[in-house]
């Protein structure tokens, strides 16, 4: 009898590695719709999604913010189109759960004044600035325009701004002022009082995002030319001054998203989509002061699609993208977080459970508490959007693919003796499936299903559907776990017995 080793998987928080034979303690190839970061021995599934509202292939809602709409009452507002036409068109809901028009249905109220006379709205901005009272928009690169939630008229004309590019502006806490980038410039409005030019920034560039840093306001830019390495800038907001505190190069890679997470600058690129990359790849780099470090890069077998949408929720940055790892095609939102001053970078939620969007696009998306929205195109090439279920509903997948496991070595044949998944105890819909892929397989196996109420382990020897004996004389073994109807998961172990040598031992 060979050697047998035994391989235990009880931590999950490593996040999604690139090399799919990293053994940093637990990182996989995959995690799809689990939350790994709240409980560091469990992957929890998260709740499925539904409609969130009836009117989407019409009204085609693509931002998102909260805004005080009377009194002391905040709702959220949704900036969507006028049905037919491109003009903008902003509805509400409730921050509330059982009654009409809020988080638990798929209605939207209808504000006074709520709709464009003119233009084609840019979805790219949506930000409620308190200080004035309005929600900010941009028309047709030409325009700001003004949304009053207390019901004044709409302004379509409110300030003149000629634009090419324009991304989401901000309300800065230092100084309570409203930052709009756009081109290679930064706008302000300071309770109502605009400059269209507080920041000019070299010609060359464009700015993609922007967040607070401290005292300062950060601030992503991209080559025009999508060639080259992007800046990333930090001022500190005075107008008066032609010189910048700091300029760092991100890099190569055309930059999207910028955030601060625990004191760190964390800046998400794109580099690949054109003819001038073989090898289609995100990456993540932070700067703590002294340059941008990398943190990570996921390699695409296709043109990813990175987004610049964002929002940084219980210590995790929220992000947008499409790409495809391990050989198939991960959409929706994503995160990076912290765990044991590593960072973790996991698929979180997927935008329509486990229907694939196909030619569709990602569009937008929004959490609200536990309430997350997102926005997209389905393949059918109509407009929709999806909500957190209000139920406690698990009929979406959550996804785990291990990395590639060799015993230590993958010159060495081995054969997999058994292999065991635990879990709480099992809800009444709850069912884990087992799958393992070997060696130059591309597709999985199922080794076991595990469905048994209340269970908290099951083990398996055969395959269950047909009886024959688990694989034999492979060199590299991964698995994936398959969790619907609330299923927890607390570990996966598997034996294996080394049955073969080198040549030359």
């Amino acid at each position: 009898m060979g050697k047998i080793i035994e391989t235990r998987v009880v931590n999950f928080t490593g996040g999604i590695t690139n090399d799919p034979r990293d053994n940093a303690e637990g990182v996989a190839q995959v995690v799809t719709n689990f939350d790994i970061l709240t409980d560091t021995k469990r992957m929890m599934p998260y709740r499925d999604s539904e409609d969130g509202d009836g009117s989407a292939s019409t009204s085609k809602k693509q931002n998102f913010a909260i805004a005080l709409r009377t009194g002391t009452t905040y709702s959220l507002y949704a900036l969507g189109v006028v049905s037919g036409t491109a003009r903008a068109e902003v509805l509400y809901k409730d921050l509330t759960t059982g009654g009409s028009n809020d988080l638990d249905d798929n209605a939207w109220a209808t504000p006074l004044n709520n709709q464009s006379s003119a233009g084609t709205t840019s979805f790219n901005l949506f930000v409620y600035y308190k200080k004035t009272g309005y929600i900010y928009g941009a028309r047709a690169g030409s325009h700001i325009w003004r949304f009053s939630p207390s019901g004044a008229a709409w302004v379509d004309d409110h300030q003149a701004l000629s634009y090419t590019n324009i991304a989401q502006g901000l309300v800065h806490s230092k100084d309570d002022i409203l930052y709009v980038p756009y081109d290679n410039k930064i706008a302000k409005n300071d309770n109502g009082s605009w400059n269209n030019t507080a920041l000019t920034l070299p010609s060359h560039l464009y700015v993609t995002s922007i967040c607070e840093y401290g005292n300062y306001l950060a601030i992503a830019c991209a080559p025009l030319s999508g060639i080259g390495n992007s800046v990333v800038y930090l001022w500190d907001r005075d107008a008066t001054l032609t010189t910048l505190s700091e300029s760092i190069d991100w890099g190569e890679g055309v930059i999207k998203v910028l955030e601060e997470l625990d004191g760190f600058l964390i800046g998400l690129s794109q580099a690949g989509g054109n003819s001038t990359r073989t090898k289609n790849r995100i990456i993540f780099r932070y700067y703590a002061g002294a340059g941008a470090v990398k943190i990570r890069e996921l390699l695409s077998t296709t043109s990813p699609n990175l987004l610049i949408a964002k929002q940084k929720v219980d210590h995790r940055i929220f992000f947008m993208m499409s790409a495809t790892l391990n050989g198939s095609l991960r959409e929706g939102v994503w995160s990076i977080g912290r765990e044991n001053s590593r960072f973790v970078i996991a698929h979180e939620r997927t935008p329509n459970n486990d229907t694939a969007l196909g030619n569709g696009i990602l569009q937008n998306f929004f959490f609200v508490g536990d309430y997350l929205f997102i926005a997209y195109v389905n393949n059918s090439s109509a407009n929709a959007l999806s909500k957190t279920n209000d139920s406690s509903s698990f009929t979406a997948t959550s996804i785990y693919e291990s990395v590639i496991f060799n015993g230590g070595d993958s010159s060495l044949a081995k054969d997999l003796v058994g292999v065991t998944i635990t879990t709480e105890p099992l809800p009444a819909a709850g069912s884990v499936v087992v799958k393992y892929k070997k060696d130059a397989e591309t597709s999985y196996t199922t080794i076991l299903t595990h469905s048994t109420d209340d269970a908290i382990s099951k083990s398996a020897i055969n395959i269950e559907s047909t009886g024959a004996a688990l694989p034999k004389s492979y060199k590299e073994i991964s698995f994936r776990i398959e969790s619907t109807g609330g299923a927890v998961i607390t570990g996966l172990s598997f034996k294996e017995e080394i049955t073969g040598k080198r040549a030359y031992d």
